[in-house]
């Protein structure tokens, strides 16, 4: 009897660590995507670029491209989504820098050319950022106590984390933000999991949740986001799938309307995350940059462009 009970032991001893080894294992490789290994030259569209790299304070490494804009106009910085790299951001690139912007983009730690491994959805992301704006004010050909910042997914996450931060950014275009790591986390493995075997998603998460959240302690940013009342935010989304459109309107309405910022809310059929073809990607590009040439004119106290708004949705 106690030899049939031992074995019952061993046997769900067994179990309990194939389940957890099987759900870091899951949650490792959602957060370790591989490396985008292809590096676009700039040149090739006519991009006046400065390799550069800079050390963030946790001691990461990471690499990038200036981007030559006009004299002493305010930068903007991109950041690419997990599993990116700033090559992916470079057809945009030039629509921002055909405005006259000078530009940083860099690989985040753990992509690219960066150094450092994994990631962590946009908490040591947010690191990153701040590193980038530390690197700017150390040139004196950009403009750096204004700063405008355009991210995706990830890279949408880190910017508003960073911006409650640095006061300096000043204009944040945000797409497909989320409004937190535990959620996000959720969609990636839910992702990566068979349809027919999603049913198990929320028992992994008794045990990836743990092993995640010491790296993302108050990673919730929702809450925080009325820190941003003095900042020009535009937040970009896709009409499908409805639910996260749905969690992009509670963001954006999250975000008060101060006497020196505003809110922008544009609903697209689809955002870079989702896919842009054509047309879509020349109306994408169009509206980011007229958010930046509106809320971060080339000269302090300019008037700002004349033109089509951007789209709000109050709903």
């Amino acid at each position: 009897m106690a030899k049939n009970a031992g074995q019952i032991l061993v046997f769900l001893l067994v179990v309990v660590i194939l389940w957890a080894g099987g759900a870091c294992l899951l949650v490792y490789t959602v957060s370790h995507p591989p490396r985008e290994t292809k590096k676009l030259d700039p040149a090739d569209l006519l991009l006046r670029t400065e390799e550069v790299s800079f050390r963030t304070s946790d001691g990461v490494v990471l690499s990038g491209w200036l981007v030559k804009g006009a004299p002493r106009a305010p930068v903007i910085i991109l950041c690419h989504d997990l599993g990116g790299s700033r090559s992916t951001l470079l057809s945009s690139a030039v629509s921002l820098n055909r405005a006259g912007y000078p530009l940083l983009v860099f690989d985040f730690r753990g992509h690219g050319e960066s150094t450092g491994s994994g990631a962590t959805l946009g908490m040591n992301e947010a690191r990153d950022i701040l590193a980038a704006t530390e690197f700017l004010k150390t040139r004196a050909d950009i403009g750096s106590s204004r700063v405008g910042l355009w991210g995706i997914g990830m890279g949408a996450y880190a910017g508003a984390r960073a911006a409650l931060d640095d006061p300096a950014i000043v204009a944040l275009a945000l797409d497909s933000l989320y409004p937190d790591v535990a959620t996000h986390l959720d969609r990636l493995v839910r992702s990566s999991v068979p349809p027919a075997l999603r049913f198990l998603v929320p028992a992994l998460g008794l045990i990836y949740k743990p092993f995640f959240s010491f790296r993302t302690s108050g990673a919730a940013l929702a809450g925080s986001l009325n820190r941003l009342v003095d900042r020009s935010v535009l937040l970009i989304a896709a009409a499908d799938p409805p639910d996260r459109f749905s969690e992009q309107q509670a963001l954006y309405e999250a975000i008060p309307e101060g006497p020196q910022g505003s809110r922008n809310f544009l609903e697209l059929k689809a955002s870079v995350v989702t896919g842009l073809y054509a047309e879509d990607k020349k109306a994408y590009d169009d509206a980011i940059v007229r958010f930046f040439t509106t809320s971060l004119p080339r000269s302090a106290g300019a008037k700002a462009p004349a033109g089509k708004p951007i789209q709000v949705l109050e709903r």
